[in-house]
C-alpha cells in the first residue's frame, strides 16, 4: 500500500474502490501497515467499494426510493417477457435467459444514458421496447427502482445537497468511467469535495517472460509449479495468477493448483489451510449439499430408478449415515424388480413390505418417501414467500443437510441456500401466486445464478480474472489465456439494444475498436503489476492452434523457475513400495452334497472363466441390475417362454396343432399371451400401462404364431413336459436343473428342448469348456438310445433368424438344424455319431463340476470376447491390466 493511499485512509478519507475484492485487499493492506508500526489499535479506514457507498447512501435520498434486488428485478422481467411471448406467439423465446439479456440492456441504457427509438430498430429491438415500457409503467405504478439508477438519483441529491459528504474522495483501481459514474463524479465535485485517482504504483522496469505451453493442462500445470517454486524460496510472497477468460480455466486449475499446491486437501478436505484462492466462485447449485436440496425440491410423484437410487445413497436426507447398510440393501432388491419408475406411495409401500419380507428395515428412508409423497400432492397456488417458509419445513422433515457433521464450505453453502430462500420470499411484493413446482423451478433458477465462494480461503497465492485484478500489485504474476481471442475479446454486444447505439455510447463489448481499447488498457495495467511477470498463452486450443494475444509482441520467450511435479498420482507412483507377486487362484473347497444355488450357470461361468464362476456364485459378486424404459429384454424373452408353455399345456402334441383353425390358434395365442403378461405383472408387482400392453400382447401373439409354423413343418411329436426341473450330478457337483421342454418323438425317443430369443451356438457343444451347458447337463445320466435330439428353438421376431439349432439322430425332421459348421466340428474330432457327443458331455460337464468344487478360481477366459466382452467382474479381476486382453480390447 503506497503513501498516498496509507495517508488518505489515515486522515479517515473516503476511498472507493472499483470492486469488493481490493477493497477488502487494501484496508488487509492498511492493517497490516498499522501492525508493523507497532500500533495496538487504529480506527477502521474508510474503504468501500463503489456499490458497497451506493447501498449504503440509499439511505440519504429523499423519498426514499424503494430499489428492488436483482431477484425482484429478474422475476418482474420474467413476468413481462412471458406475457409478452402469449400475446403474441412467439414461443422460440427462452424466458428466463431473454428476460435476462433484457434487464441488462435496460441497465446499460440507464448506465450509458441512451436511448433509442422505434425507427432505430429491428423486430428484436422493438420487442424490448414494448418490453422496457411495461417495466416503466409496472416501477411507475409500485413506485420501483433499478439499482442502476442509483448513482444517477443520488448525484442528483448530492447537488440539492441533500448528502453529506467528506473533503476529499479517492476511486482505486478503476480502468474507466462510464457516464453514470462521470456525472456523480462531477457533482461530487460541485459541492466541494476533491476528487483523487489512484492506481496502484507501476513497475516499469519488470522482468517479463514469454511462455508458450503446448495446451491449457500443460500451462495450468507450468504455472502451479512456478507458484509452488516460488513458495518454497519465500512462503510470504504475494504472487498473482491473473485469467482474462477465468470462467474458461476456473475447473482446471482448481484441480491442478489444489494437486500441486494443496494435495493434502485431497484427503484432508477443509482442514487444510489454503494456499491459493480463485477470486471466481462455482455457481451454488452445482455445491452438493445445495443440489440436494435442490432435487428433493423438484421430485415428482413418479420417480425413476436414477433419482430412487439417489434418495438411498445421498448423506444429505435424516439418518442416512445409520441407515446406509440398510439402504444400500435396498438399492439391490429394488434394482432386481427392474421396474423403471415407481410412484412414491407405491415406492413407500414397498419399502415397508421388504423389512416384513427380508428384514431389510430402514424406517427413516421410509418416512422420506412418505414426507415426499404426501408434500408434493400440494396443488394450492401461493406467493413465493409461502413457498420460501414451506419450503424450509419440508426440508427440515426430510431430515436436510443430514445428521454427519458438515465441512466448513458446505456449512456456507448452506447459509447461502437460506439467503436464495429469503430472496424468494422477497419476491411477494412483485409476484403473484404460483404453483409449488413453479416456486420450486424459480428457486433452481435463482441458485443457479448465485455465485458460490467459501469464505476464509485465502492464501499468498491469488487466482484472479483481469476485471479483479484492478488496482493491485504483486511480487510475482503469471497471466494465463494470452491468446489472441482472449486479449482482446470477440465483440458481444448485447441483442436488444441496436449495433449503432452502442457504438455510439461506446458501450461494453460493443465492437471491436472498443475491446481493443479496453484490451490495451488491461494489459498496460497487467504488464507493470509486478516486478516479475510470466505471460502464457495455450498453442492448442480445444478445435485448432491459437495465436498469442497481439499485446505480447516484442516480449522475450523464456523458462520461468518451475519444481518438480507435486501432483499425488506422480508421488504415489515415485513412492510406490516393491510389490510382491501373489497368484491367488484357488479358493477352499466345497464339502456339502445338498445341491449348489446357481444351477447351470455355474457351469456356463465355469467354461467361461473359472474366476468368473467362484466371484458370482461362492463371493455373490455380481453387478447391479439396471432397469430399462418400458419391458427390458430378458423380460422380453421370458414372455415369449410363458407363452409358449400355456399353449402347450392345452394343446399337447402337434396332432392337436394341426387341428387347429386360425380362430382357435388365434384365440389360444391370445389367452396364453394374456396369462404371460398377468404373470410378469405379478412379479414385478406394477401394471403396465394399456397401450404398452396392447402393443406386448400383439408382439407375443405374432412372434409365438410364426413359431407355429416351424413347430407344423416337424415330425411328429407329443409334449411330454415344460419347465421340468431335475438334479443332477456333475462329479462332485450337485445342481438343480429346468428344462425348458421335453417332447416325444415317434420313434420313442425324447427331444430335450430349450427356447432362445438370442442367437444360438450348438457348435461350442463340442469344446472341452462347453459355454452354454443346460442342454447337455440335463441329458447326464439318460440312457444314450433315449435321446433322440437335443436342440435349440430360436424364436426370433425375423423368419430367417428362426428354427430349430442343435443335434438329433434324424436332423431332416427339425426345420433349420441342418448346420454346415456342426458337421465339419463333428468331422474335425472323428465323431461319427450322436451318441459320441454325448460321451463328450459325459466326461467334460462332470470336469468343470469338479473344478468348481475344488476352489479353482483363476483369471482364465476361455475367450476373450466371449469370456470378457460382457462381463460386469471386469474391475474385480482386473483382467485388463494383462497386455494381451488389453491389446484385443483395443482392437475391437
Amino acid at each position: 500500500m503506497d503513501k498516498t493511499l496509507t495517508a488518505a485512509a489515515a486522515a479517515g478519507q473516503l476511498v472507493l474502490t472499483v470492486n469488493d475484492r481490493l477493497s477488502r485487499h487494501l484496508a488487509q493492506e492498511y492493517d497490516r501497515a498499522q501492525q508493523r508500526q507497532g500500533r495496538p489499535a487504529w480506527l477502521r479506514p474508510a474503504i468501500l467499494s463503489l456499490s458497497a457507498w451506493l447501498n449504503r447512501c440509499q439511505g440519504q435520498l429523499p423519498g426514499m426510493p424503494l430499489f428492488l434486488n436483482q431477484a425482484q428485478l429478474q422475476h418482474v422481467w420474467e413476468r413481462i417477457v412471458a406475457a409478452d411471448v402469449e400475446s403474441t406467439g412467439n414461443q422460440l423465446l427462452q424466458v428466463p435467459q431473454t428476460a435476462r439479456r433484457a434487464l441488462q440492456a435496460h441497465q446499460l441504457l440507464i448506465k450509458y444514458a441512451a436511448r433509442f427509438g422505434v425507427n432505430e430498430a429491428a423486430e428484436d429491438h422493438r420487442a424490448f421496447l414494448r418490453w422496457r415500457q411495461a417495466w416503466q409503467s409496472a416501477a411507475s405504478e409500485h413506485g420501483w427502482h433499478d439499482p442502476a439508477e442509483a448513482p444517477w438519483l443520488l448525484a442528483e441529491a448530492i447537488s440539492q445537497g441533500l448528502v453529506r459528504l467528506p473533503e476529499q474522495i479517492l476511486f482505486a483501481g478503476f480502468d474507466e468511467t462510464a457516464p453514470d459514474l462521470l456525472n456523480l463524479r462531477e457533482a461530487i465535485q460541485k459541492r466541494g469535495t476533491s476528487i483523487l485517482d489512484w492506481q496502484p504504483p507501476a513497475y516499469p522496469n519488470a522482468r517479463r517472460l514469454r511462455v508458450a505451453a503446448a495446451d491449457a493442462v500443460d500451462e495450468v500445470s507450468r504455472c502451479a509449479r512456478w507458484a509452488r517454486a516460488l513458495l518454497t524460496v519465500n512462503p510470504t510472497a504475494r504472487i498473482g495468477v491473473v485469467a482474462p477468460q477465468l470462467e474458461a480455466y476456473r475447473e482446471l486449475v482448481e484441480q491442478v493448483f489444489t494437486a500441486e499446491l494443496e494435495p493434502e486437501r485431497l484427503l484432508a478436505g477443509d482442514e487444510v489451510p489454503h494456499l491459493f484462492n480463485l477470486s471466481l466462485g462455482r455457481k451454488l447449485d452445482r455445491v452438493g449439499v445445495v443440489a440436494a436440496a435442490l432435487k428433493l425440491l423438484r421430485l415428482a410423484l413418479r420417480v425413476d430408478q436414477s433419482e430412487i437410487c439417489w434418495l438411498l445413497c445421498t448423506p444429505y436426507l435424516g439418518k442416512a449415515a445409520v441407515e446406509a447398510a440398510a439402504r444400500a440393501q435396498l438399492d439391490r432388491e429394488l434394482r432386481r424388480l427392474r421396474r423403471f419408475e415407481w410412484p412414491l406411495p407405491r415406492l413407500a409401500a414397498t419399502l415397508r413390505t421388504f423389512a416384513e419380507k427380508y428384514a431389510i428395515a430402514a424406517p427413516g428412508l421410509v418416512e422420506v418417501v412418505t414426507i415426499l409423497a404426501t408434500d408434493l400432492k400440494r396443488s394450492s397456488h401461493q406467493l413465493p414467500g409461502y413457498w420460501a417458509e414451506h419450503f424450509t419445513t419440508f426440508l427440515q422433515k426430510l431430515g436436510w443437510p443430514g445428521d454427519r457433521g458438515l465441512s466448513s464450505g458446505e456449512y456456507q453453502a448452506v447459509q447461502h441456500f437460506r439467503k436464495a430462500l429469503a430472496e424468494l420470499a422477497s419476491l411477494d411484493g412483485v409476484s403473484t401466486a404460483m404453483s409449488r413446482s413453479a416456486a420450486a423451478a424459480l428457486l433452481a433458477r435463482m441458485i443457479g445464478n448465485t455465485e458460490f465462494q467459501p469464505e476464509g480461503a485465502g492464501g499468498p497465492v491469488q487466482v484472479l480474472g483481469e476485471l479483479e485484478s484492478s488496482g493491485m500489485t504483486f511480487d510475482h504474476l503469471w497471466v494465463l489465456g494470452l491468446h489472441d481471442a482472449a486479449l482482446p475479446r470477440h465483440p458481444g454486444p448485447n441483442p436488444f439494444i441496436p449495433l449503432t447505439i452502442q457504438r455510439r455510447h461506446r458501450m461494453k463489448r460493443a465492437d471491436a475498436e472498443r475491446e481493443q481499447h479496453f484490451a490495451a488498457q488491461v494489459a498496460a495495467r497487467l504488464f507493470a503489476a509486478a516486478p516479475d511477470i510470466v505471460l502464457s498463452w495455450p498453442v492448442r486450443g480445444n478445435t485448432a492452434e491459437q495465436r498469442p494475444s497481439p499485446f505480447l509482441n516484442g516480449i522475450a520467450d523464456g523458462q520461468p523457475l518451475q519444481a518438480e511435479s507435486n501432483s499425488p498420482d506422480r508421488l504415489l507412483w515415485q513412492a510406490r513400495p516393491a510389490l510382491e507377486e501373489l497368484i491367488d487362484d484357488q479358493g477352499p473347497p466345497i464339502s456339502t452334497r445338498k445341491p449348489f444355488t446357481g444351477g447351470t450357470g455355474i457351469l456356463k461361468d465355469q467354461a467361461l472363466c473359472p474366476f468368473r464362476a467362484f466371484a458370482h456364485h461362492r463371493l455373490r459378486a455380481e453387478r447391479l441390475d439396471a432397469p430399462e424404459i418400458g419391458i427390458d429384454n430378458m423380460s422380453r424373452g421370458t414372455l415369449v417362454h410363458t407363452v409358449l408353455e400355456l399353449f402347450w399345456a392345452q394343446v399337447v402334441d402337434q396332432d392337436a396343432l394341426l387341428s387347429l383353425d386360425q380362430p382357435s390358434l388365434a384365440k389360444l395365442l391370445g389367452d396364453a399371451a394374456e396369462g404371460a403378461l398377468d404373470r410378469l405383472e405379478r412379479e414385478l408387482r406394477c401394471d403396465l400401462p394399456h397401450r404398452q400392453r396392447q402393443i406386448e400382447h400383439q408382439r407375443l401373439v405374432s412372434v409365438t404364431r410364426q413359431w407355429l409354423e416351424f413347430e407344423r413343418r416337424r415330425g411328429s411329436f407329443r409334449v411330454m413336459a415344460a419347465e421340468k426341473n431335475r438334479q443332477v450330478q456333475l462329479g462332485s457337483l450337485a445342481i438343480r436343473t429346468r428344462i425348458d421342454r421335453i417332447d416325444e418323438l415317434d420313434d420313442g425317443t425324447c427331444a430335450i428342448i430349450d427356447y432362445k430369443t438370442g442367437r444360438a451356438d450348438p457348435l461350442q457343444w463340442l469344446d472341452q469348456r462347453i459355454t452354454e451347458p443346460q442342454l447337455p447337463a440335463y441329458c447326464l445320466g439318460l440312457p444314450h438310445a433315449s435321446v433322440g435330439a437335443v436342440m435349440f428353438a430360436v424364436v426370433r421376431s425375423k423368419e430367417k433368424e428362426s428354427g430349430f439349432s442343435g443335434l438329433a439322430r434324424d436332423s431332416a425332421a427339425w426345420p433349420g438344424a441342418k448346420s454346415r459348421a456342426l458337421a465339419a466340428g463333428l468331422e474335425e474330432k472323428g465323431w461319427s455319431g450322436f451318441d459320441e457327443v454325448l460321451a463328450h458331455w459325459e466326461k467334460t460337464l462332470p470336469a468343470l463340476g469338479d473344478a468348481f468344487t475344488r476352489g479353482d478360481a483363476a483369471v482364465d477366459p476361455v475367450d476373450p470376447e466371449l469370456a470378457c466382452k460382457y462381463c460386469d467382474l471386469k474391475g474385480l479381476c482386473r483382467i485388463l491390466e494383462q497386455a494381451g486382453v488389453v491389446q484385443e480390447a483395443q482392437g475391437d
